[in-house]
């Protein structure tokens, strides 16, 4: 609602009070338009071999969350023929993502090891401990799926004596294929240092962005598959620079470098903690502050909690929803519990696999290319005529298929019988020649 934008201080007479509720009622009276589910369905990647597609098709949720339990019947391909002509093609074969072939995946996790990792979540388990146990567990889960990812675990922050900094160097030292014994043993030796860091959330992600955006052996030539670049950023903060003046513009600059790696490097983002509201709830503040008023700035500002530091409480939800939004396919979550952060993590390990679809295109011309799209319709899942961007497949010059090996063996039998009777033959005819040859001297 309008009105709950306006900072109301918690000392108000009857008068003003009445007033707030009158303008209330009247934003409730007209409301703001609610906004649709915003469920997609993307075409990432197409490839064609003689007249065969196979498309990699993503689904996913109004958060971006992969969706999955889609069946056969739920797609179908919309191809235009040369002649401009659209044909809706239903006989497809599908491959659900848990069983797609995985593409080479690098992993950047930045883990936040600031002095708020200290406090216990939800649930009463130490924050350091929950995000340990978690990364321990989606290891295990990319091993036990055999999936082709390298990561580098990267821990950060900065101002004490247990201090983290990043560079591309360090990510790049840091990266490890499964079964990673190395992040392992890293792992339980983070989850026993006496975290005092502060919190700088833009340098760590602007060197994971630029290293995976820029490093060499990520790249790929025409005939190979790029790889899939991501980072998970890991954190229970905000930004903590002393300067909050100077925030704004500095997420910028690393909004400008996302951006311009966004069509390579996907960036997640996961704040663990308290919600903001439920920080504003449990502290004494200056002034009412509605649910959109409650931000970083404004708690930091007029919020204070008894006895603690509200600094090591804050998660700066919009920032990091807004991180993740930046890239195509990034998606955020707020675990309030160890548990979450399980479930979390499973989910950021969804959009390593897709739906593949593979069909014969009609009419495949050589060289030819074809406009594609791909719909989906799931009552299951509430998917109505759900279209994808369009995409371009091209095909090369493409022959026949080859012959099978066992005709290629009848060929090599029937050519080793024919030149063997055609040598025979050649052998009498020359033969006759000679005896004729001989009875005309004779003669």
């Amino acid at each position: 609602m309008i009105a709950s934008l306006i900072p109301v201080p918690k000392k108000m007479n009857l008068l003003n009070q009445s007033t707030l509720i009158l303008v209330t009622i009247l934003f409730n009276i007209f409301p703001l338009p609610a906004f649709p589910n915003s469920n997609t369905v993307e075409i990432v990647r197409g490839s064609s071999e003689q007249d065969n597609v196979t498309l990699k098709v993503r689904v996913v949720d109004d958060q971006r969350i992969p969706i999955r339990g889609l069946n056969p019947e739920d797609f179908k391909v919309k191809t235009i023929l040369p002649d401009g002509t659209e044909e809706i093609l239903r006989d497809i074969e599908l491959i659900r993502p848990e069983k797609a072939k995985p593409d080479p995946t690098y992993l950047v996790i930045l883990l936040d090891m600031s002095g708020s990792m200290k406090h216990k979540d939800d649930s009463g388990v130490k924050k350091l401990r929950g995000a340990v146990d978690g990364v321990q567990v989606f290891l295990e889960a990319i091993e036990a799926q055999n999936l082709p990812v390298e990561i580098a675990l990267v821990p950060f922050g900065e101002g004490c004596d247990n201090n983290y900094r990043v560079s591309q160097e360090i990510i790049k030292e840091n990266l490890e294929s499964s079964p990673y014994p190395e992040t392992k043993s890293y792992l339980n030796n983070l989850a026993k240092v006496k975290v005092c860091a502060s919190t700088n959330l833009y340098q760590p992600l602007t060197e994971a962005v630029e290293f995976l955006g820029n490093e060499e052996r990520f790249q790929a030539d025409s005939s190979e598959i790029v790889p899939r670049l991501g980072v998970i950023l890991f954190t229970d903060g905000f930004d903590a620079d002393p300067n909050r003046n100077r925030e704004e513009k500095r997420f910028q600059e690393l909004k400008n470098i996302i951006e311009e790696y966004s069509s390579k490097v996907t960036v997640h983002a996961m704040g663990y903690g308290e919600s903001l509201s439920t920080v504003y709830n449990r502290a004494t503040c200056d002034y009412n502050l509605s649910k959109e008023r409650q931000t970083v700035n404004n708690l930091l500002e007029w919020c204070r909690i008894s006895g603690q530091d509200i600094r090591e409480f804050i998660v700066d939800e919009d920032r990091l929803q807004e991180i993740a939004q930046t890239t195509p396919g990034g998606i955020s979550r707020f675990p309030r519990n160890a548990q979450e952060v399980i479930d979390s993590l499973n989910k950021f390990l969804t959009t390593l696999r897709e739906y593949e679809i593979t069909y014969q295109q009609p009419n495949a011309e050589k060289a030819g290319s074809y406009e594609t799209q791909v719909i989906v319709n799931s009552e299951t899942h509430g998917l109505v005529n759900l279209a994808s961007n369009t995409k371009t497949i091209r095909f090369k010059n493409f022959s026949y298929q080859p012959l099978p090996w066992w005709v290629h063996l009848l060929f090599l039998i029937a050519t080793i019988i024919i030149g063997k009777v055609g040598i025979n033959q050649f052998k009498e005819w020359s033969e006759d020649l000679k005896q004729q040859a001989k009875r005309n001297l004779n003669s």
